[in-house]
Parts: structure tokens; C-alpha cells; sequence
């Protein structure tokens, strides 16, 4: 798909002239999609995985390019320094899990407790679990899926139009909020549900936000020091999957003292921040520009 030019496409221009009304647009459509699916149909708690809206929040983010006449690489979804791209966010992504497991390990040691690890697909929101090879399959179908939607939206499109107006770090910072926001509709779902109390959601709300926005945080920044999508969405995707499937068992049970684990991740995602600013220099990575072309963007400002 060519790119039209500006002039000739009205909605291109709005994106231009708009750009941080524009992307919260379609994530107001998506967290829609979102709650329908989560809330009002069965399907996310009976299968482990609320896979609609992300499908159809993807299939959201592809008929936005299509309507601007912008290609898949406008979105950072392209093949210029693809096999550094992945390597910065695969490599750094399984440095950062590695070093969870290994310290919730080391300290669960240290307390006296017998500890093993354990792969068994359990969906990390539902809690669903099941020793069904499919369904290990499904999670992580639904984490290819999940990650193309994230990716796509809140750094394929927010990162790139939020940064006509901002600059990097704060353009980074919030698209990381809204992604850390997103995430609250797990805690809300338990609250309703009965399954948690209101204190508890408060809590875990909390908890999930701010470990939800370092992780946006990491992401974003791969895309921004690399300016391709695919860097991001390798992490996100590895991230997930091995969330899904690898877990800590003590004699209190699966996952009992994941805090742990979440604390050393969330400062090992911060450290990602350097590991990619360290590679992207190293490699010389192209650092993402700005949604629209150039001049474009200036005529953009000239004009509010």
C-alpha cells in the first residue's frame, strides 16, 4: 500500500492536525470491544483468554492505516533492521525473565522453602488452568494476538502520533499510563465477580497499573530506539508466553509468592531501558519519527 498524500486524504490531515485526540478515539472503541467481550460474553472465563477484542481491536488498528492510506510500516510493522530489532527485544526480554525466576528462586531458597518449577499453561487473568496441550496452544495464539493489538495501538499508533506534539520521553510516558490503565479491567472483573473485595481491587488495581506501565514504559522504548514494531512486540509476545506457561511452585502452591517475581521484573524491565539504549547505539538503530512526513508535521504545528 503507497502512502496518499495529506491533501488528498481528510482523515491523514485530522490525524495531523490532531494527534493525541486521534488515537484515544479508537482506544475509546477498543476498551469498548474490551468490556463487552470481559463482562457481558462467556467466552474470556470459559477459554482462559478474551481473544475477540484483541482480534478485533488489531483488525481496529489495520482499517485506521487503511482509511489514512498509511501502510503496515507506518506502524513500525516493517523489515528494516528486522534481525537487530528482534534480538534487542528477544534477548533483552528473556535476560529480564531470567533474572526473575532466578532471584523469586534464590530468595524462596533462602526462606526454607522447597521450591520447583513448573510448565503448566494458566491464564494469568482468569486463573483458568488446564493440562490440555491445545489449550497451551490457545494461550499462546492469544498472546500473538494480544501482542499485535497492544503493539499496534499503544505504541504503533500512540507513540507515533503522540510524538508530533511531545517529545520522546514524555510521548513514552503516556502511552505507558494509558497501557497501565488498560489493565484494570481484570481487577474491576474480579470485584464484580465477588472474587475481591473492594480494598483488594484498590490494591491489586494499584499494583497492576504501575507494573503494567514500567513494562509500556520498556516497550515504547524499544520502538522508540529502534523504529520497528517488531522489537516490542517480541518482547511482549516472549513476555506473555512465559508468563503463561513457566511458574513456581512451593508447598503453598503455583505462584503463591509471585510478588516477588513481580518486583524483580518491574526493575528489570527499567533496566531494559538501558540494555536498549546500549544495543540501539551499538547497532545504530534509526530512532522512530514522528507520525507523517516532515514537512507535513510542520505545516501541521504552523497551523495549531
Amino acid at each position: 500500500m503507497v502512502p496518499v498524500q495529506p491533501t488528498s486524504n481528510r482523515l491523514y490531515r485530522l490525524s495531523l492536525a490532531r494527534p493525541i485526540l486521534i488515537p484515544l478515539c479508537i482506544l475509546a472503541v477498543t476498551v469498548l470491544l474490551r468490556i463487552i467481550d470481559v463482562f457481558f460474553l462467556p467466552l474470556a472465563v470459559a477459554s482462559g483468554e478474551a481473544i475477540l477484542h484483541k482480534a478485533l481491536g488489531f483488525a481496529l488498528v489495520l482499517v485506521y492505516l487503511w482509511a489514512v492510506g498509511q501502510p503496515l510500516a507506518a506502524i513500525g510493522l516493517h523489515s528494516r533492521s528486522l534481525g537487530q530489532a528482534l534480538f534487542i527485544g528477544a534477548v533483552g526480554v528473556v535476560l529480564v525473565l531470567s533474572l526473575g525466576f532466578g532471584v523469586q528462586w534464590l530468595v524462596l531458597r533462602a526462606a526454607g522453602e522447597t521450591v520447583s518449577l513448573v510448565v503448566a499453561p494458566i491464564d494469568n487473568m482468569t486463573g483458568l488452568a488446564r493440562p490440555e496441550l491445545i489449550f497451551a496452544l490457545y494461550l499462546l495464539l492469544g498472546n500473538v494476538v494480544n501482542s499485535f493489538m497492544e503493539e499496534g495501538l499503544f505504541r504503533g499508533i500512540m507513540l507515533t502520533h503522540f510524538r508530533i506534539r511531545l517529545s520522546p520521553w514524555r510521548a513514552n510516558l503516556l502511552q505507558a499510563l494509558i497501557f497501565g490503565l488498560w489493565h484494570l479491567t481484570w481487577p474491576v472483573w474480579r470485584l464484580l465477580n465477588g472474587q475481591a473485595d473492594l480494598a483488594t481491587t484498590a490494591a491489586q488495581g494499584a499494583f497492576i497499573v504501575l507494573g503494567s506501565s514500567v513494562t509500556g514504559l520498556a516497550y515504547g522504548y524499544l520502538f522508540l530506539k529502534t523504529d520497528n514494531l517488531w522489537a516490542s512486540w517480541i518482547a511482549h509476545a516472549i513476555n506473555n508466553t512465559t508468563l503463561n506457561l513457566v511458574h513456581v511452585r512451593t508447598v503453598d502452591g503455583l505462584d503463591a509468592n509471585v510478588v516477588i517475581l513481580q518486583m524483580v521484573l518491574g526493575a528489570g524491565y527499567l533496566a531494559l531501558l538501558l540494555w536498549t539504549k546500549w544495543w540501539s547505539q551499538r547497532l545504530r538503530m534509526p530512532e522512530l519519527k514522528p507520525w507523517g512526513p516532515p514537512i507535513t508535521q510542520e505545516r501541521s504545528r504552523a497551523h495549531g
